[in-house]
């Protein structure tokens, strides 16, 4: 009985019949797409998303640059880290796309993965929360909102001030107002005077911006004045900076605040707070 050849035996396509099967089934696999988990794309050290930076151990360990530096340099495995690039993983990360977070809003930009924080950030379509305590509103439109609900200077509400020139504005502050609105007469732009109240002998106050940036995303620069009622003689406290650009005030911490001591505060506890808007504006 004749052995049959353990080779299979090769055999011509049929015409009209498939063609390089093999080659047709590598192009479907490569034009699928792949699912990843979220906690993978971010640092094992501060958790937070990886940006267009890694750095990794010679045991391949990543993390951000930032956490390179509070490691002193040193990972978690005892190696060095913060020379080595994991260009890998960066690689991997610029080629990743998505819609901006806020399209349901109107952006319509793709952004990719290491721009997008950067983008959502400064995204003219990003909506603000409001920041009075117990209203839900969450929308573009809180110029609008607070100027018809929150205006009005109920019992319930801090009177927000609307500010009626582009640069000056006078704010009286009380000692129990945590804040104070001052509404540009642009009907867009809105500015948070912050009572912090988290000094000793003393508040804190602080400027943040609720609204559009400028054109070019100039910062807003501003100039904060308080001067002692009764008192010509007293030193007039005054600090300057860029406003920051906030989006929803819980959880907002003052980098830098004017420190306005407990004898500035006249006898009804109130003090006034002169604010210049200045470059950028």
């Amino acid at each position: 009985m004749e052995k049959q050849s353990a080779k299979k035996a090769r055999t011509a396509p049929v015409k009209g019949g498939p063609v390089n099967e093999p080659q047709q089934q590598e192009e479907d696999e490569s034009a699928g797409s792949y699912t990843i988990e979220a906690e993978a794309l971010r640092c094992d050290i501060c958790f937070k998303p990886f940006g267009e930076q890694i750095f990794m151990c010679k045991n391949g360990h990543p993390a951000c640059g930032s956490c390179c530096l509070i490691m002193d340099r040193m990972c978690f495995c005892t190696e060095p880290i913060g020379d080595i690039r994991c260009r890998a993983l960066e690689k991997v990360l610029a080629s990743m796309t998505r819609p901006c977070t806020y399209v349901t809003y109107g952006c319509h930009q793709t952004v990719t993965y290491t721009e997008r924080r950067r983008h959502e950030e400064a995204c003219r379509y990003a909506p603000y929360h409001c920041p009075f305590e117990g209203c839900t509103y969450y929308g573009l439109l809180l110029y609008n909102h607070i100027q018809d609900l929150h205006a009005s200077g109920s019992d319930d509400d801090e009177a927000a001030v609307v500010v009626r020139c582009n640069r000056r504005s006078a704010v009286t502050l009380e000692k129990t107002m945590p804040f104070r609105v001052l509404l540009h007469r642009d009907g867009a732009s809105m500015f948070l005077l912050l009572n912090g109240g988290d000094v000793l002998a003393g508040r804190s106050l602080s400027l943040v911006c609720m609204g559009p940036r400028p054109t070019g995303n100039a910062e807003v620069k501003y100039k904060m004045e308080v001067k002692k009622r009764n008192d010509p003689e007293a030193l007039v406290l005054w600090s300057s900076g860029a406003a920051p650009f906030v989006r929803r005030l819980k959880d907002f911490q003052a980098r830098g605040f004017l420190f306005v001591p407990n004898s500035y505060w006249d006898s009804s506890d109130s003090v006034s707070v002169t604010v210049h808007l200045t470059d950028g504006w």
